[in-house]
């Protein structure tokens, strides 16, 4: 696979103050994982925002975003991908600042010419079908912001494959897509296989993870996540995106690191 199709979350290359964090943002080194990332052939770093607003961030100071244009084509990365955790912990469809909010990082997102803005709809703003149509307005607000500045929606839940569909035709956009996250849409007897052939012109972006069946985020291989299965769909819809590494980093980031890009390049070549 071209390096430039793989990347990994921000945080993902340095050591978290605990094994159990995940997901980090590495406020003290986040520059370091932009060479690290291109010592290790990485094409891109997946960006995020944290659950609590954190305006020590880079991707909300004028002057860092600057920064990380410039440490991104020094290292041959691209801008691609900007992973949003913030509704996991606030309400989607009650946040008070909605528009505020969206103002600035669309507008920041825009200046490092990112593409795909991932949505996480989880815990707080969990996506379920008894609250499907609370969310079409803002979605489709958001989806049409988003739009005018080349950036494409992706919402990251674990709807259904049917209910994806429907919030996608109820909103009428077509700048709402999918990321399809190959571990938290862990299922029994290959259905990601068929999950990702039914979702196939919804799908714009993959993040890349292994799980076990208790749901813990897992090294990658270690899991009981059938990655052969989902690249051969993955292969059959001729998906031309980009696969970002949301991976647990085992006891060392940068092995580990070199040990799921060895991983994923078998599966591929097999």
């Amino acid at each position: 696979m071209n390096k430039i199709n793989l990347g990994f979350i921000q945080g993902r290359l340095s050591r978290p103050p605990s094994r159990k964090i995940l997901q980090y943002f590495p406020q003290k080194n986040w520059r370091k994982e932009f060479y690290l990332a291109n010592k290790l052939d990485l094409g891109y770093i997946e960006y995020f925002g944290e659950r609590i607003f954190n305006n020590k961030n880079p991707i909300w100071n004028q002057k860092s975003l600057v920064e990380i244009s410039k440490l991104a084509k020094k290292n041959k990365l691209i801008n691609y991908s900007f992973c949003d955790d913030f509704f996991i912990n606030n309400n989607f469809t009650n946040f008070n600042n909605f528009e505020a909010y969206y103002d600035r990082i669309i507008k920041n997102l825009s200046k490092i010419k990112i593409k795909v803005y991932v949505l996480a709809l989880f815990e707080k703003s969990t996506l379920r079908k008894s609250n499907l149509k609370r969310y079409v307005n803002r979605l489709k607000t958001l989806s049409n912001s988003l739009k005018k500045k080349n950036i494409k929606l992706a919402l990251e839940t674990n709807l259904s494959t049917k209910l994806i569909k429907k919030l996608i035709k109820i909103t009428k956009s077509k700048n709402i897509f999918i990321v399809y996250d190959t571990g938290n849409r862990l299922k029994k007897n290959n259905l990601q296989y068929n999950e990702i052939i039914e979702l196939k012109k919804h799908i714009c972006h993959f993040h890349i993870k292994d799980k076990n069946w208790k749901g813990d985020n897992v090294v990658l291989g270690s899991g009981s996540v059938n990655f052969s299965k989902i690249f051969e769909a993955i292969k059959k819809i001729k998906y031309k995106g980009k696969f970002t590494f949301e991976t647990n980093r085992g006891n060392n980031p940068i092995i580990t690191m070199k040990k799921n890009q060895k991983h994923i390049n078998s599966i591929l070549i097999d």
